[in-house]
């Protein structure tokens, strides 16, 4: 009897000491061609796994890496991208995994918006001596051009078809907008009077937390059409620089189910915020934000977290300057905060492997900023972060699950 306690608490420690932690890998991302390698580590950068992406992966890529005792393990994508023959990278770390944690790709800016069909369009409208302003709120292949041509008003641009149309006018010296509306179709040539632009529009306006430039859109789903389109749009519609809000334009005729809204403020003391509402808020909210890091240096932070703070989400983006044509370089590394504390980090360490095949993994040491942002989940947060990282990544899901987020630029 004594025998076996001995063999069994003999192999105790082994067992307590490597247990297995599987992650899991979609095929469009590691078969995504600027990504170059897998890299698992633990919260003091030591290597776990390691893997160079070369071969295709049609079913994506599971493996196993064997957590030792007290061990937090990470995930990082290393990409290497290209820019007229020039290489930087864009990391992404997801730190403290879970067994069983699923990672897909998330879709860069530029994937989503890549090819997409334009219709010309065209609008006569009787009745316009003089022209001030037209804006057409949603996304155009080409910026209005407009004329007036014996007293009639014409104007020519290119729309997506498969989005309700919205256009705001300023005629004949008239201080408010005036707005044509429709449904995106077939029909690509209007013939209109001056009284079908109509005024009863709602100009909802949103109170900013900070004054300047504001970037992104506010969506309108109309349930009468069953068509988004574009209630406010910052690349059509840039606010004046000394107003602290925005304003979204709502036609009457529109039935209204819902509003998907994302608008950031960016630069070194950056805001954004994501949501979708039943009715537009009349201003956004702010919350708590702690923008100082403990500790910073150019492979590793460490930073307090509140017990205000706790269910929320971090990030940590260090930037590293390009110039020269060379594009400039990102690691961005996220977490969840699962308790009040710290949260601390160390980058993991490059095989010398690595290093060879992308030889401008060097600027590692020479970060040129590191921002800090906390992500705060205001509808629906039952989600673990340690088993779909990316999720917190997805636009779609943030503006679902109303994400905020505040962000500070610190410079090295």
């Amino acid at each position: 009897m004594l025998r076996s306690l001995i063999l069994v608490f003999g192999f105790l420690p082994l067992f307590l000491a490597a247990q297995p932690v599987r992650f899991n890998l979609s095929a469009p991302l590691v078969n995504d061609p600027a990504a170059s390698a897998i890299l698992v580590s633990n919260q003091y950068g030591v290597l776990r796994y390691y893997k160079v992406l070369e071969e295709e992966q049609p079913e994506g890529l599971s493996f196993d890496v064997n957590r030792r005792l007290g061990e937090q393990l990470s995930l990082t994508v290393i990409r290497a991208i290209e820019d007229n023959g020039f290489f930087a990278f864009e990391n992404t770390t997801y730190c403290h995994l879970s067994s069983g944690a699923s990672i897909e790709k998330v879709a860069s800016d530029a994937e989503e918006g890549g090819p997409r069909a334009f219709r010309q369009v065209e609008l006569y409208v009787d009745g316009v001596s003089a022209v001030e302003d037209v804006v057409v709120t949603g996304p155009v292949a080409m910026q209005p051009v407009y004329r007036i041509i014996g007293g009639r008003l014409f104007v020519a641009f290119s729309a997506q078809p498969y989005n309700g149309l919205l256009a705001l006018f300023k005629v004949n010296g008239e201080q408010r907008y005036r707005y044509f509306y429709a449904t995106e179709g077939e029909q690509s040539r209007y013939d209109l009077s001056l009284a079908e632009l109509k005024t009863d529009f709602v100009e909802q306006k949103i109170s900013l937390p900070k004054d300047g430039d504001w970037e992104g859109t506010i969506q309108a789903y109309d349930g009468n059409t069953g068509q988004y389109f574009w209630a406010y749009n910052s690349e059509r519609m840039r606010k004046p620089f000394n107003q602290q809000h925005i304003t979204a334009y709502l036609p009457g005729e529109a039935a209204f189910t819902h509003f998907n809204l994302q608008l950031s403020h960016p630069g070194a003391d950056s805001y954004a915020y994501y949501g979708r509402y039943e009715t537009l808020p009349d201003t956004l909210p702010v919350f708590f934000f702690d923008p100082l890091f403990a500790e910073n240096e150019s492979k590793a932070f460490r930073f307090k977290v509140s017990e205000e703070e706790l269910g929320q989400f971090y990030e940590v983006d260090y930037a590293y300057e390009g110039g020269r044509g060379v594009p400039g370089s990102h690691w961005r590394i996220f977490g969840a905060v699962g308790q009040a504390g710290e949260v601390d980090f160390i980058l993991p360490d490059i095989p010398a492997e690595l290093y060879e095949l992308m030889p401008f993994l060097d600027k590692l040491l020479e970060p040129t900023t590191a921002t800090k942002r906390m992500l705060r989940c205001t509808r629906d947060c039952d989600y673990d972060f340690s088993r779909q990282p990316h999720l917190l990544r997805n636009e779609e899901w943030r503006v679902e699950h109303g994400v905020q987020v505040r962000g500070q630029e610190q410079e090295f």
